[in-house]
């Protein structure tokens, strides 16, 4: 006789919705906020129809509901397909199926599809706030499918605790999986981007002002590891792009001026490893100056990397750097843009540009003269500068004299091309915070700068950097080093809480950066090295599938004894109650799957009423046992009355 399937009662649809709430939560960071509030709608309308007998919606209106996510979602991204249109659409028609759930195997579907929601978070972000939270998911996610497997044998704290278990001991071969199984090239979750949002970063164009409203931002901008000790701040400059062509008002990069000049190394190298945030830009940071290209980039004219496309992951890629060295010759491609000049220039720059030539005629000499006179002058570094008007250089040096990096920095290449001195203006990063916790250093969007470089005979391209001139402290301190913020901390002792929360950060900051590189960015390279510290190092693709086949099965095996082991020990109960439900099957009373004790009873009293009091009698026994007080002193009982029933 088969056996009626129970009846999902409220509790059960009340852990779906959690569930499903907590799994699709996320998506409101990344996907439209009203796709989750939809989805709490539909879960929270068929809870109303459970609570309050409310009318079930029929075959029609699901399918209007469903016609309507379809619609819904195409209306938002003009596809079905792709990352973005793909999890919308799942994510409306698991909230229109709340409205069709009737049987536990309904449940049950709905759960493992919200195993796949999960998992499609990690589409957008691989950090590891986003792992922690997904732990949770798949927490809560586990506990309901736990429910249904025994809607009345367990409480919350219990289903919460064998959830917990059966996550913990699936983790060895998890690990084991993920470790082992052979890497592809690429990122893990290599998927198209489906937006072209701009993110927070230094732009191929500097207009005055760009770079003062990225001191606002404390944003991530990349992490450096260097072997050995890391370089004092002083030297601490990141080139990212550099800037020719100028119309008076902003800097450009100007047209392709082909590859590199030669450098050659003066000084001992500094080799160490970027990770780099996301930025939608193709340019890669590198310390003054880079000694060659990572895989996938190239040298541009001005010592800058160049990635072959857009960064829009975190990317990981070693380097090798000199902070001294010379420059080849300068090609008269190279000479003219850097020589390059606006009519709009103001007479009063170029003659005091001219007083220097004459004056000096040496670079280094005319570039000096330049940093006296922001030196010795009323010239002010601020973060909060006047704007300008039609002619910014003049106005700032003979008017305001109140700027930031990139006004100084601006100003100063546009005097030494009036002295007929080849100059270009340098962004990038200068500074940055070392985590002392991790060995490392941390560069954000506030560390950006803005210098000039400076062509000089014999030497080649030099740095100068006239902010060091009337700021140092913005070289050696940071932007928190200048400005009404480091006066207002002046004589301020960093209390317990403060060094505390310092601290926090830091660590937090390295569980990140871990995070990314033993699973953001576990791929090929990572798994030789893991590999190779096991003495694995010449392992082929075989030997590799081989090896991961048989350390899973050797880890099935172990836990499999150990269930055999721990068998008698673990639960008398259980395997008496087993007993009686095999006696009842073959009487006619199959226990359904997710069926409990009671259920069970009632069903098989009403099928054997000449056996309703044995039956009676082993249900309230196996429940003492199992779940009162009564512990072994019930099992006797039970045992004795499972073996007189026929």
């Amino acid at each position: 006789m088969r056996a009626l399937e129970p009846v999902p009662d409220r509790a059960a649809l009340l852990s779906l919705a959690v569930a499903g709430t907590v799994a699709v939560a996320p998506y409101a960071l990344e996907l439209p906020i009203w796709l989750v509030l939809l989805f709490l709608a539909f879960a929270l309308w068929r809870y109303a129809i459970e609570r309050w007998s409310l009318y079930h919606p029929g075959r029609t209106l699901r399918y209007a509901l469903t016609g309507l996510a379809v619609a819904l979602t195409f209306q938002q991204y003009h596809t079905l397909l792709g990352r973005d249109a793909g999890l919308m659409l799942l994510i409306a028609l698991l909230g229109v199926k709340f409205l069709e759930l009737k049987r536990y195997r309904d449940y049950w579907v709905s759960a493992f599809l919200f195993y796949l929601v999960i998992l499609g978070a990690f589409l957008y972000e691989q950090s590891l706030a986003l792992g922690l939270y997904a732990l949770v998911a798949v927490l809560a996610n586990t506990a309901a499918l736990v429910h249904f497997a025994a809607p009345d044998e367990l409480n919350l704290g219990a289903r919460l605790r064998l959830a917990s278990g059966l996550i913990f001991r699936a983790l060895p071969l998890m690990l084991l999986l993920y470790f082992l199984f052979p890497r592809l090239h690429g990122a893990l979750w290599a998927l198209p981007d489906d937006s072209s949002q701009a993110l927070t970063g230094l732009d191929d164009t500097m207009q005055l002002g760009d770079i003062n409203h990225l001191a606002e931002s404390s944003d991530l901008a990349m992490r450096v590891a260097f072997e050995g000790e890391i370089p004092a701040r002083r030297d601490r400059y990141f080139r990212a792009l550099v800037l020719w062509e100028t119309d008076g008002r902003s800097w450009r990069r100007g047209p392709a001026l082909g590859d590199a000049a030669e450098m050659v190394p003066r000084g001992p190298p500094w080799r160490y490893e970027v990770v780099l945030e996301p930025s939608n830009r193709r340019w890669l940071p590198a310390l003054d100056l880079p000694f060659g290209p990572p895989p996938q980039a190239r040298v541009r004219a001005g010592f800058t990397l160049e990635h072959r496309e857009a960064v829009r992951e975190r990317l990981r890629y070693a380097l090798t750097s000199f902070m001294r060295y010379t420059t080849g010759e300068l090609t008269e491609r190279e000479r003219a843009a850097a020589l390059q000049l606006p009519d709009t220039i103001s007479p009063r720059a170029r003659a005091l540009a001219k007083e220097w030539a004459t004056e000096h005629g040496d670079a280094r000499e005319i570039a000096n003269a330049a940093l006296t006179l922001f030196r010795r002058e009323a010239f002010v570094y601020t973060l909060t500068p006047p704007p300008l008007g039609a002619d910014p250089v003049d106005e700032f040096l003979f008017g305001t004299r109140r700027g930031f990096c990139e006004h100084y920095a601006a100003a100063f290449v546009t005097l030494m091309r009036a002295a007929n001195v080849p100059a270009r203006v340098v962004t990038g990063y200068q500074g940055g915070e070392v985590n002392e916790a991790g060995g490392y250093l941390m560069l954000r969007q506030q560390d950006a700068h803005a210098w000039a470089e400076v062509w000089v005979a014999g030497t080649g391209w030099t740095r100068f950097d006239p902010t060091a001139a009337i700021a140092p402290e913005r070289v050696e301190l940071g932007t928190l080093g200048v400005g009404p913020i480091a006066d207002s901390l002046q004589g301020i002792e960093i209390g317990i809480f403060e060094r505390g929360w310092l601290t926090t950060r830091l660590y937090w900051d390295l569980a990140n950066l871990s995070w990314y590189r033993w699973v953001s960015d576990f791929g090929p390279e990572r798994q030789r090295e893991l590999l190779a510290a096991l003495g694995l190092e010449r392992v082929s693709l075989r030997g590799l599938l081989l090896l991961m086949m048989t350390a899973v099965l050797a880890v099935a095996l172990l836990y499999a004894l150990w269930l055999a082991r721990n068998r008698e020990r673990l639960d008398p109960a259980q395997r008496a109650y087993a007993r009686f439900c095999r006696k009842l099957a073959r009487a006619g009373v199959a226990r359904a799957p997710a069926e409990g004790p009671v259920a069970l009873a009632e069903r098989a009293m009403a099928h054997l009423p000449d056996k309703r009091a044995a039956i009676d009698a082993i249900t309230k026994s196996y429940v003492a046992a199992r779940y009162g007080s009564g512990g072994r002193i019930a099992l006797s009982p039970l045992r004795r009355a499972v073996r007189a029933f026929r």
